[in-house]
């Protein structure tokens, strides 16, 4: 009975930290959120609640780990994606908004100083 217990105990250690390491693979500390990740219903598209909801998702991560949310508050709005207006993205509209945003921030990362008032 007690090599029963004993099993059993390991098996639910394990499913939990399988459990907790397949969500960490799905929801990225850094960078872009997969497509996948956001459309929890699988139906190819990504509805306003769940593009936020992945959003929370991640900041409720990171607060667990105690990493600091940088410009969270300047983070594009789900319109700024829905390019065509239809009140839900598709994956090419989730990429050019990703890649946008990239871009944005590679372009503004060697304007610091100006912003600053360094270089006035």
């Amino acid at each position: 009975m007690k090599n029963m217990v004993k099993k059993s105990t390991i098996f639910l250690g394990l499913a939990v930290l399988l459990s907790l390491s397949l969500n960490a693979q799905e929801l990225p500390q850094r960078g872009p959120i997969p497509f996948s990740v956001y459309d929890t219903n699988n139906d190819n598209f990504i509805s306003e609640k769940e593009f936020y909801d992945a959003r929370a998702k991640r900041a409720e991560q990171k607060m667990a780990q105690g990493m600091p949310m940088r410009n969270a508050s300047n983070a594009p709005a789900f319109s700024d994606f829905d390019t065509n207006g239809d009140g839900k993205l598709s994956e090419i509209e989730l990429l050019k908004g990703q890649n946008a945003q990239m871009m944005n921030k590679k372009a503004n990362k060697g304007n610091k100083g100006f912003q600053n008032g360094m270089n006035q």
